[in-house]
């Protein structure tokens, strides 16, 4: 184990983990809470639940202050469930992970109803869920009704705003160097859904990630929104196609400068 990570661990493990500092996860919320007790050395950064259906009681009163994850797993039809979770946020700040598929949209639209932060679950959009992620955006960028932070709209944002050496791997929180996915089975892996091994050593993961996507003729090599994407997007299939996902970068540095524009006009009246 990698002293600096923080491990994403199934609750059933998190005996392994006692000295580490862990996200513990589990689909029930009694057990998840019960987990609370079990972290004798280390420590719990986070709990995170992978069923929003159950009786969440158990997480109401407990765990004061620990972050807790809600992940969706069918964003259209669990929209309505987000409701419930609202009396949560008593004792944990809560987060909303929404998978990028069909339909996810109506989630997002519910959970910035509630006013709960989303983090956009970032795998490789599928080209039919390209349209629907672009007007999630505008949604972002233009409705009032998006009081909180929708990662990773939020994160690229604040970045191509602020001119901040960062990339999607530190915004969703996914380097291997830093977090790292404990299988149901216990083996280590990169902390992206498909949650699969890396050929590569996870220390060196993204480096040797970057050298192959930036091998001369490569879609990353002329590509310029690699600085805030680091190849996010051709992980783990190397031969997905980026066009998509260009317009949200797009759409978010046209932004970026509007705002650049509209604070200098300001700066300028003053």
């Amino acid at each position: 184990m990698a002293e600096h990570c923080i491990y994403n661990v199934p609750v059933e493990l998190l005996s392994a983990y006692n000295e580490r500092h862990v996200v513990v996860r589990a689909k029930d919320p009694a057990v998840l809470a019960e987990s609370i007790s079990q972290q004798a050395g280390g420590e719990i950064v986070m709990l995170q639940l992978l069923d929003i259906n159950k009786d969440l009681e158990a997480l109401e009163t407990c765990g004061y202050g620990i972050p807790l994850e809600i992940v969706l797993k069918y964003p259209q039809c669990e929209a309505s469930k987000l409701y419930r979770v609202t009396k949560l946020q008593r004792a944990h700040p809560l987060h909303i992970v929404i998978p990028v598929v069909a339909g996810f949209s109506k989630a997002v639209k519910v959970a910035s109803a509630l006013h709960l932060p989303i983090k956009l679950e970032g795998n490789q959009p599928e080209p039919d869920c390209i349209e629907e992620l672009c007007s999630v955006l505008d949604y972002f960028l233009h409705n009032k009704a998006a009081s909180q932070e929708i990662e990773y709209f939020s994160g690229l944002l604040t970045a191509q705003f602020h001119k901040l050496p960062v990339t999607l791997w530190d915004i969703q929180e996914e380097d291997p160097r830093l977090l790292r996915y404990i299988t149901d089975e216990g083996k280590e892996v990169v902390a992206r859904a498909p949650f699969i091994a890396s050929e590569d050593a996870l220390d060196s993961f993204r480096v040797a990630l970057m050298e192959r996507v930036l091998r001369p003729g490569k879609e990353c090599a002329s590509c310029l929104f690699f600085p805030e994407c680091g190849g996010y997007f051709k992980w783990p299939d190397q031969n997905f196609s980026c066009d998509g996902v260009k317009c949200v970068f797009t759409k978010l540095r046209d932004a970026a400068h509007e705002l650049q524009d509209d604070l200098a006009a300001m700066e300028t009246a003053r």
